[in-house]
């Protein structure tokens, strides 16, 4: 009876569509939209909703030109307020959230943050305490310059600071996933190298395919890999390459499978974070386009439906599991 359920449960369950990088609130913030506004955005609901995302990964992004604190809380208050305006979008802070979330129908929101220094400096436990108990799941360590944590690949900064090792630790503590995103390739390799949980990349492609500075070399795809992680194929045209569209997309998602596996392969498309767009993936209605285009290349449906969230989830499942064990500088 047990298995029979399991195989009915299986067969009905969600599949789980994890964007791991949606920059929505701070368009929200600026230009004072709601998320089921028809135009101005590249994820709202209904976008999401016709291209089959169910769990999206709502960024914190502090500019650089605000008081990063400040301005994360603010678009913290957005995310809150927008979860509560509707009985079809919860909070996630786990795998297991997700799951329940989306079979009842609902929309699984991931809160995460681009760039720690929207944590502060001399108080940033504090706040970093805080931002986790209302919901914060993902950190990124930096974002395009470098902090009092890390080196970014930004500005050619360098590796880990002994401030960032602390805040490395008290994240794993906690259960937050860390995002490598951004950070410069000595700190990426140290991170991954030293981890004893998955790390990902949330919106990262391949420097093997474009040569940019922002793109993973080889050695970082294998390393992130190895933690167990992820890596989101982003969609920034500048990233991608050349003629930009869903075949380019669909060559750095190849590549990524091909170095670190297909278990390594997620989806951060950077929407709503003033990026310019590949050709057929404008916003993020059109994402079934970029499945049926890997299915063509003779991707199976298991390893789309891997990139689409399982990959992410198993990660973070991981993370959430480990917390005991902590890294050293």
């Amino acid at each position: 009876m047990v298995l029979l359920f399991s195989i009915l449960f299986c067969a009905f369950a969600e599949i789980p569509q994890v964007d791991l990088h949606l920059d929505t609130p701070t368009q929200l913030f600026m230009k004072r939209l709601p998320w089921n506004s028809n135009t101005g955005l590249e994820a709202s609901l209904g976008q999401l909703e016709k291209g089959g995302t169910n769990v999206p990964v709502m960024v914190l992004w502090p500019a650089k030109n605000t008081d990063p604190v400040k301005r994360a809380y603010q678009l913290l208050d957005i995310v809150e307020s927008e979860i509560g305006k509707s009985s079809r979008i919860s909070l996630a802070r786990s795998p297991r959230d997700v799951r329940r979330i989306i079979n009842n129908g609902s929309v699984a929101v991931i809160v995460a943050m681009e760039g720690a220094y929207g944590l502060g400096t001399d108080n940033w436990e504090q706040n970093l305490n805080t931002f986790h108990q209302r919901g914060l799941s993902m950190l990124g360590v930096t974002w395009s310059y470098s902090n009092i944590f890390a080196g970014s690949s930004g500005d050619g900064g360098g590796g880990v600071t002994s401030e960032g090792w602390k805040l490395i630790a008290k994240s794993q503590e906690l259960g937050i996933v860390l995002d490598v995103s951004h950070a410069s390739r000595e700190a990426t390799l140290q991170i991954c190298k030293k981890s004893p949980v998955p790390v990902i990349a949330s919106h990262s492609d391949c420097h093997s395919v474009t040569k940019h500075p922002r793109n993973l070399t080889d050695d970082e795809i294998r390393c992130i890999a190895k933690t167990g992680g992820v890596i989101g194929i982003n969609f920034h045209a500048p990233f991608i390459g050349k003629s930009a569209d869903i075949k380019k997309v669909a060559d750095h998602a190849d590549h990524l499978a091909l170095i670190g596996g297909y278990q390594v392969v997620a989806l951060g498309s950077d929407f709503d974070g003033y990026i310019r767009k590949p050709l057929g993936l404008e916003d993020a209605s059109k994402l079934n386009d970029l499945w049926a285009e890997l299915k063509q290349r003779g991707w199976t449906e298991q390893q789309i439906n891997d990139l689409r969230g399982e990959n992410f989830l198993r990660a973070w499942e991981k993370v959430l599991a480990n917390r005991q064990f902590k890294v050293t500088e």
